[in-house]
Order: C-alpha cells, then structure tokens, then sequence
C-alpha cells in the first residue's frame, strides 16, 4: 500500500512539473523588456525557498537529534541538508542564466551570488565532515552541531547580507512593483556606482526643453565603456529618452536636472515592472512553488528512508560480528 501511494505520488509530482512547465512557455506572456527571459523566475524563486525550507528541515532534525539520539533523526536531517544543497546549486544556476541574458555575464561576484556560493560551500563542508569521520555516533553529534551552526548562517546569507550590500546589480527594486530605486546624483565630472557599474556625468546639454545628459557607462560583460544619452524634460519634469546598457535589458533614466550646479539624478530602471502582477503568471508561479515544494518532501522521504536502512543494515552487521 505504502509503496502505491509513493508511485501515485511520484507520477503526480512529475505530472505536476510537466505541467507548470508546459505553462512558463505556453500560458505566461513573455515579461515587458526581458521577453522570455523572465520566464526563469518561475524556477529561480521556487528553488530558492524550497532550499530554505529544506536546511530548516535539517536543522529540526538535527536538534532533535541532539536530543533523542535517534539514528533516524541524523537520517532525516542529512536527507534534507542534500536536498537544500541541490535546490540552492538549482537556483544558483537559474540565476546564472538571468544573469548572463540580463547583464552580458555569467557570473559578476554580485553580493547575491557571492552569499549562496559560501551557502552552498558552507553546506558542502557538512558533508566533507560527515565522510571524514568513521565512527557513527560521533560522525552524527558533530554532523547535527555543524548542521546548526549552517543553519544559522543561512538567514543572514539569503536575506540580511545581500541587502546590506550598497553595490549590487541584482535587481531588487527594477523588478518588484511599486518600488523605487534610488539612484544617484552625480554633479559634472563625477563617477559614482549604479549597482556594480561605473557611471561617470560627462555633462548637460539644453536643446529648448530637453536636456541631454552624456554619462559614461563601465558594465560587467563589455569589453569596452560606452557613452549613454538620457534625456529629460524640464517642462513635464520626466524622462525622454532611456538608453539602454549595451548587452543588459536595463536602461538608464534620467530622473532630475539642475542645471545651475552642473547636476543631474541617475537611476537603473527595467522597461516594465509587476512580473507577477498578470494572473496567469501569478498562477503558475504559486503552481511552481508547491511543485518544487512537493518534489523536495518526496526526494526527503525516500532518502531518509534509505539512510535509515543503510543505518539498520549496518547495525546488524556489528550485531553478528
């Protein structure tokens, strides 16, 4: 019966998957700015919170542990650490190709990227422990410390860090609606950082009306720099026009002049903003999050069930020797 109901559950799963991924290229509009590239979030995301879910989940067990001393305990918990340990690698990867589609590479040592990297060697080094000690229960206790200590990095490494971070090219506020980014405001002649790129004010041209900014522009992925044109309205107060970062989907506005100082305000903004504001999106997003959550508690149940019987077997190897 037992058996049954996992085979349901497994086609279930993989029926459930199938589907939310027949909809991130079928149901869901392609995002205003980014085309399919957006598409990723309906993975990137998911993953991500399931790996939290999951070194939660080890963390429970391992104090558990701690507590009660059960063997099943430390197999449970080590079942969920490598289940978050392949949902954060999932996401990392997922964020790569964001990252090479969005801003020209694969990699830009963004804080983000830099925090799930020590994440993921953090929760290596669990494993580097646990095959580097032979003798089970003391493989266990310090496995179950370790696994706290983990844990505890793990909130300030996906949440608190990367926040923190004043230079950063993730996309916090270009992406979520309603927010605001903050921009700089840079007088002529003076650099500043945009997330992780150079800009530098070149200077302010008034043509009637509009006034044209030259900035120049260092982005991760050029080989060389570039020199952007925003232009910005005196009578409408707003932008013109918004240039875009040679081989990134971003563009660079324009947001406020004065002209007597020789100064101006310049922000990193998306083409369009609310990816999940369409209900279709919203749907199969949620429809991603339970699928991934699901397929995690399965990849759980049946490898700690085989950690608990590798356990057993081992056991009773000791008890007729």
């Amino acid at each position: 019966m037992v058996q049954r109901l996992g085979s349901i559950g497994k086609l279930l799963i993989g029926v459930w998957l199938a589907g939310v991924t027949v909809a991130t290229f079928v149901v869901i509009p392609p995002y205003q700015g980014l085309g399919d590239a957006g598409r990723i979030v309906i993975v990137h995301v998911p993953t991500a919170w399931v790996a939290v879910i999951a070194f939660t989940v080890s963390a429970v067990y391992s104090a558990l542990f701690l507590r009660r001393r059960r063997p099943d305990d430390d197999a449970k918990a080590t079942a969920a650490a490598e289940g978050g340990l392949i949902f954060t690698l999932l996401s990392t990867l997922t964020g790569m190709v964001f990252s090479q589609i969005a801003w020209g590479v694969f990699w830009n040592w963004d804080p983000r990227q830099v925090t799930i990297l020590i994440l993921l060697l953090i929760y290596a080094a669990l494993f580097a422990l646990r095959s580097a000690i032979d003798e089970p229960e003391r493989r266990r206790r310090l496995a179950a410390v370790y696994s706290l200590f983990a844990f505890v990095t793990m909130p300030f490494l996906m949440f608190v860090a990367p926040r923190m971070a004043e230079s950063t090219l993730h996309p916090n506020c270009a992406f979520i609606k309603g927010s605001d980014c903050d921009g700089i405001t840079l007088q002529v002649g003076n650099v500043g950082l945009l997330g992780d790129q150079k800009v530098q004010l070149l200077g302010l041209e008034r043509q009637g009306d509009i006034v044209v900014a030259q900035v120049k522009v260092s982005t991760p992925g050029l080989a060389s720099e570039a020199i952007l044109r925003p232009g910005y309205d005196l009578t409408t107060r707003s932008y013109t026009d918004r240039p875009t970062f040679p081989g990134q989907r971003f563009t660079l506005a324009l947001e406020s002049v004065n002209l007597e100082r020789g100064e101006a305000r310049i922000n990193m903004e998306a083409p369009g903003s609310g990816l999940l504001a369409n209900q279709r999106t919203l749907w199969v997003f949620l429809a991603s999050n339970i699928g991934f959550t699901m397929l995690f508690v399965w990849m759980f149940l049946v490898r700690s069930q085989v950690l608990s019987l590798e356990v057993q077997i081992a056991q009773r190897k000791v008890a007729l020797a």
